[in-house]
């Protein structure tokens, strides 16, 4: 089962020496200015941290979900590294037709191009991206087991008639207002809580469930939950423990824990609100 956690570190598949070398005698062959190799738009396309991979179908699930990480190297010599809706900003120079620095958020990175694929690695964990744009989360989905397609069972499971509705207001102030929906199982079949987040702040926040705080009938567990929310808006989301690690949405009993909101800015931190169920 595909697992989906923001992070803020960036990961990658490695290119073969093969396929190094080609692009490198590509290059060369083509002249002229060895940057325009990197100028463009690109997404993600494949993801490798501590030695755990994330395929390219895992990433064609994320796009379907509406989660997508796409970088876009300009010809002023700056970039943009979008995770999760979360924005990064750098620059970047090249050093060959296939290799460049860059910087983002004040952190060292390396690029290089192999075989029309784009590697970001930092201290370790690396990102693949290919020239393009993720496809809209509404068109293109994939057909499930049962013939329906991905896209409308993902709505489907915001419907699920096994919700329980809860609406209970954990968090109420000047910052923000936290909503408990309803309990439920996603279209991965783990169980969770809706949540409706709405920003009241003139700063652009960030909701995540403060590690290490929460459990489940007395076991520490740490659920799911990473929502960027902008000035006088709001985001229904679901926050979802592991089934394998809960069982169903009736074993989901007895929890407790926090949510952090912190600045996304600064990531100082605004507020910490109990949850309890």
């Amino acid at each position: 089962m595909v697992r989906v956690k923001a992070r803020r570190t960036w990961v990658a598949l490695l290119a073969s020496m093969f396929a190094l070398v080609l692009a490198l005698a590509g290059c060369a062959q083509g002249g002229g200015d060895a940057s325009k190799n990197f100028i463009g738009d690109w997404k993600l396309v494949g993801m490798e941290e501590g030695g755990e991979v994330t395929s390219s179908e895992d990433i064609a699930l994320m796009e379907q979900l509406g989660m997508s990480v796409t970088m876009s190297v300009k010809e002023d010599k700056t970039l943009t590294l979008s995770v999760l809706g979360e924005e990064m900003s750098g620059t970047w120079e090249a050093t060959s037709g296939t290799e460049a620095t860059a910087t983002i958020d004040g952190q060292k990175a390396s690029m290089k191009i192999a075989n029309d694929v784009l590697v970001l690695e930092q201290d370790g964990a690396k990102m693949s991206f290919e020239k393009g744009v993720p496809e809209p989360s509404t068109s293109g989905a994939a057909a499930t087991d049962d013939g329906t397609d991905s896209a409308a069972a993902i709505e489907g499971a915001g419907s699920d008639e096994s919700a329980i509705p809860i609406g209970q207001t954990i968090a109420d102030d000047e910052l923000c207002t936290i909503e408990v929906v309803d309990k439920r199982a996603d279209w991965a079949g783990d169980p969770g809580y809706t949540l409706k987040i709405t920003n009241k702040s003139d700063k652009t926040m960030v909701a995540t469930a403060e590690y290490g705080s929460f459990s489940v009938n007395g076991k520490m567990l740490d659920p799911a939950l990473y929502e960027t929310i902008q000035p006088g808006k709001y985001v229904e989301c679901f926050m979802w423990f592991e089934a394998d690690e809960v069982g169903g949405v009736e074993a989901l009993a007895n929890v407790e824990g926090a949510i952090e909101i912190y600045d996304d800015a600064t990531y100082d931190t605004l507020g910490t609100y109990p949850f309890a169920q």
